[in-house]
């Protein structure tokens, strides 16, 4: 199919609709359709967003600054842990 600059009257366009959208699709080119020789409307291509991949995309995103706010990994250090957050900040002791 040829289209001529990029341009259809209402007419040829209202005929061939089908056609032309499979045109604007698989060659990526927009088409403005004319009314009377001026432009009324335009039919582009739609592009999709790039998604980044689920995985690794939270890659360096986590920052720890003090290695004392890593979640205990012992029983004990897992008891103490909590024991802090029941008492509140204010009520914990350092030993």
């Amino acid at each position: 199919m040829t289209i001529r600059n990029d341009l259809i009257g209402a007419a040829e366009f209202k005929a061939r609709c089908l056609q032309i959208m499979d045109h604007v699709k698989e060659t990526g080119t927009e088409v403005t359709i004319t009314k009377h020789g001026h432009p009324v409307a335009k039919l582009v291509p739609v592009t999709f967003p790039t998604r980044r991949p689920l995985i690794g995309s939270c890659r360096d995103s986590l920052v720890i600054h003090d290695e004392e706010d890593l979640i205990p990994s012992t029983l004990d250090e897992w008891s103490d842990w909590e024991d802090g957050l029941l008492l509140g900040p204010d009520e914990v002791t350092n030993s």
